[in-house]
C-alpha cells in the first residue's frame, strides 16, 4: 500500500443541494458526484459558501433543500456517521494551546488512526517541527499551528479529507511543504481544498466555483 492510501473507499453525491441562512442563500442547486482519488477545488468571493459546502460534506451542517448521500465501500451510510471517515484543517478550528506539539499530535492520533506506514514518534519531523516538539502550541507562530493543524489531517487515515484555506498563514517555505506532503499522502482519498489563492489549487483535477458572495 502506498503512503496515503486508505482500504475505505467512499463516494459522496449532491442532489439539489442549497442552503439558506435566513431569507439569504448561500448555495443553490449543487447536483455533483465525487469519488476517492479526487481533488477538488472550490473557489469563489468572500460569503460564497466555501467553508459552508464544506461543512455540508463532512455531515456538519443539513442542507436547507436537497441531500447529500455517502457510500463507504459500497455502503450507504447516514451522515451522522460521517464524522468517522473525515479528517480537516483550517485556521478557524480550534487548537488547544495548553498542550505542546506531541501531546497535541499523541491526543489527536488517539481518535484518528494515522495513516499506514507512518509512526507517531516522526510526525513532529515530517511536519518539520520536530526541533520543537515539547514547545507549547501556545508559542508557536501562527506558521507552526497551522503546519499542526495540516498534519493532524494530511497525515490521518481518512477516505475523506477537508483543507479550507490550507496556505492562509504559511510562508513560501511552508507552502512548499504543504503541496508536498499533500501530493505524497493524499493516496486514494477524496480530497477538497476551499481557497482562492490559485496555488492551493494548482494540482485539483477540477474546480468548482461557487458565484454567490459578497
Amino acid at each position: 500500500m502506498k503512503p496515503g492510501e486508505s482500504v475505505t473507499k467512499i463516494h459522496l453525491t449532491l442532489a439539489g443541494v442549497g442552503k439558506r441562512f435566513g431569507r439569504h442563500w448561500i448555495l443553490q442547486d449543487i447536483n455533483e458526484e465525487f469519488t476517492g482519488g479526487d481533488l477538488i477545488g472550490i473557489k469563489g468571493r468572500n460569503g460564497s459558501g466555501k467553508s459552508t459546502l464544506l461543512r455540508i460534506l463532512c455531515g456538519q451542517l443539513t442542507p436547507s433543500r436537497g441531500s447529500l448521500s455517502v457510500e463507504i465501500n459500497g455502503k450507504g451510510i447516514s451522515t451522522n456517521e460521517l464524522y468517522q471517515y473525515v479528517s480537516w484543517a483550517a485556521p478557524y478550528l480550534e487548537i488547544v494551546e495548553e498542550l505542546t506539539i506531541s501531546e497535541f499530535l499523541a491526543f489527536h492520533f488517539k481518535l484518528k488512526a494515522l495513516l499506514p506506514g507512518l509512526t507517531l514518534s516522526e510526525v513532529p519531523a515530517q511536519l518539520g517541527l520536530d526541533h520543537v516538539r515539547k514547545r507549547k502550541l501556545r508559542d508557536c507562530s501562527s506558521g507552526m499551528q497551522q503546519r499542526v493543524l495540516l498534519g493532524s489531517a494530511l497525515y490521518a487515515d481518512t477516505p475523506l479529507l477537508l483543507l479550507d484555506e490550507p496556505t492562509i498563514t504559511l510562508d513560501e517555505e511552508a507552502i512548499s511543504w504543504f503541496h508536498q506532503q499533500l501530493r505524497r499522502f493524499r493516496g486514494n482519498r477524496l480530497v477538497f481544498v476551499a481557497s482562492n489563492e490559485a496555488g492551493d489549487l494548482q494540482d485539483c483535477q477540477r474546480v468548482l466555483s461557487l458565484n454567490s458572495g459578497i
